[in-house]
């Protein structure tokens, strides 16, 4: 009897890898307490075929102490990881964490169970950081208030505000909406084919920048800066009292 025992107390234990923690499974329920069944991540139909689902469903439940959460993962890698209501995508100091739960085929049976243990309310999100999901507003709650301040709607909202960021070990990296792309310029070749590149530097000193228009091999009209220092234009290379080179108009 000793040795089945043994064997029931092994097969009980989760052993993770990668990020996944070292856990056995949860016990059961307490008589009288419920076990709350919340779908992660998983696939939706699009018009286009079927896209990842980036939901806890449901996403907000109201448990007593003693439930348990069952949180079962679909596809494809996805977290249930505490934080707190203000910074929805950061890991709570000490807080709980499923660890990645890998099920890229969606098959059934990965699952992670976490009893409640306070009536005050828990705010989770998945930290999968490919495609920034608390970003895409993948969070869930645990008693969130119905009204006024910290309602489950406004803990959404304070994650998608999120997005365009990237989650980084250290926390959230904020990208300036406001800052610009470097400048470029387009000219046009001989063959009429448009060439982008880096805008031109500031002209050296002494030397001037003369702006003309005229027209490209192909006939386009375009225009065009010159960049001329002093000396830059050997006096006998001119044809026709016009400039330029022979051969190159």
């Amino acid at each position: 009897m000793k040795y089945f025992a043994a064997l029931s107390v092994a097969a009980s234990m989760v052993v993770a890898q990668g990020d996944m923690q070292v856990m056995s499974l949860a016990p059961a329920a307490p008589a009288g307490a419920k076990t709350h069944t919340v779908v992660v991540g998983g696939v939706k139909p699009v018009a286009t075929g079927m896209a990842p689902s980036l939901l806890y469903n449901p996403e907000s439940i109201t448990a007593a102490v003693g439930d348990m959460v069952m949180f079962v993962f679909m596809q494809k890698n996805h977290t249930a990881t505490q934080s707190t209501f203000a910074e929805p995508c950061k890991k709570m100091e000490g807080g709980m964490d499923s660890g990645f739960m890998a099920n890229p085929e969606g098959k059934p049976g990965v699952t992670w169970n976490m009893t409640v243990q306070t009536t005050e309310p828990l705010w989770f999100y998945c930290k999968q950081q490919n495609g920034i999901h608390c970003g895409k507003g993948m969070v869930f709650a645990v008693n969130a208030a119905t009204t006024g301040d910290k309602t489950m709607a406004d803990f959404k909202a304070l994650a998608v505000g999120t997005n365009g960021t990237s989650l980084t070990p250290g926390g959230l990296q904020r990208v300036d909406p406001a800052a610009a792309a470097a400048p470029t310029t387009v000219t046009i070749d001989a063959g009429g084919m448009a060439n982008q590149t880096p805008a031109a530097a500031a002209a050296p000193p002494g030397a001037t920048v003369i702006p003309g228009n005229g027209k490209d091999g192909a006939g386009q009209t375009c225009s065009c800066s010159c960049l001329c220092g002093m000396n830059s234009f050997p006096p006998n290379a001119a044809v026709n009292s016009f400039g330029g080179f022979p051969g190159l108009m």
